[in-house]
């Protein structure tokens, strides 16, 4: 936490600094209480005369905390600790495509990164119920060969039951923030695909990583979902080239 005499001494506070004091001692607070979600915070006016500032800095401070999932408020109530939500990391990701600081190609690296693990973890950890999905997304793709918004749709299903398989709510989270820039570079990727044949080949690799999965060989579905992406990352070439 940042040491606020330190960092900004004994002067007049901006309007900033202060609103950071408030969001420094709600993180204090949850540490130092060991809260978990959904557990009681302090109000805006036991915020405001423990630390001496003004109700609307409070405010200010608190809606910035919703916004980010910290905490979450109810009007007339005081709030409590938020569950973790993908909320403010889809913004973040939205924001860096829709400004060009970040391109689909280099969605689909931190893609890569996380969901080839995901695989091996979904291999040891899925359930019936995930593999009866996996497999209805496969179905669905290859139902879906010649609808290409009904295919991306399955393809995001097949990844999600993945990711949720892992029982890792933190790749959840990720992934969920990126859930239409990864929607974007399936279309990206689907239309440079060299007519159904190669669509349908999507669907197998889809469900040989299922196979996989469904037989709990972990290596096996972390290699089969590594050799999907490098094959992805090669139709992402011809992009480039356009």
């Amino acid at each position: 936490m940042i040491d606020f005499e330190h960092t900004f001494g004994s002067g007049a506070m901006t309007t900033d600094s202060l609103t950071m004091r408030v969001t420094n001692y709600i993180f204090d607070h949850i540490r130092k209480n060991q809260l978990s979600s959904g557990e009681g915070l302090p109000s805006e006016l036991k915020t405001s005369t423990e630390l001496n500032v003004s109700r609307g800095v409070v405010r200010e401070a608190f809606r910035s905390l919703e916004v980010a999932g910290i905490i979450e408020k109810e009007n007339g109530r005081s709030p409590k600790v938020g569950v973790l939500n993908s909320a403010f990391l889809t913004h973040l990701i939205g924001h860096a495509l829709l400004t060009r600081q970040v391109s689909l190609k280099q969605v689909l690296e931190l893609r890569a990164s996380i969901e080839v693990k995901a695989a091996e973890l979904a291999a040891r950890r899925r359930t019936r119920s995930d593999v009866q999905r996996l497999r209805i997304a496969v179905e669905g793709m290859k139902q879906s060969v010649a609808k290409f918004n009904s295919f991306v749709q399955h393809d995001l299903d097949f990844h999600q039951v993945i990711n949720g398989a892992t029982g890792n709510p933190l790749v959840q989270v990720v992934c969920s923030a990126m859930h239409e820039s990864i929607k974007e570079s399936m279309r990206a990727g689907l239309r440079k695909r060299k007519g159904p044949e190669e669509i349908m080949k999507v669907a197998e690799a889809h469900e040989a990583i299922a196979d996989a999965i469904e037989q709990g060989n972990a290596a096996q579905a972390e290699g089969r979902m590594k050799k999907h992406f490098d094959e992805t990352f090669r139709v992402f070439g011809r992009l480039d080239e356009d």
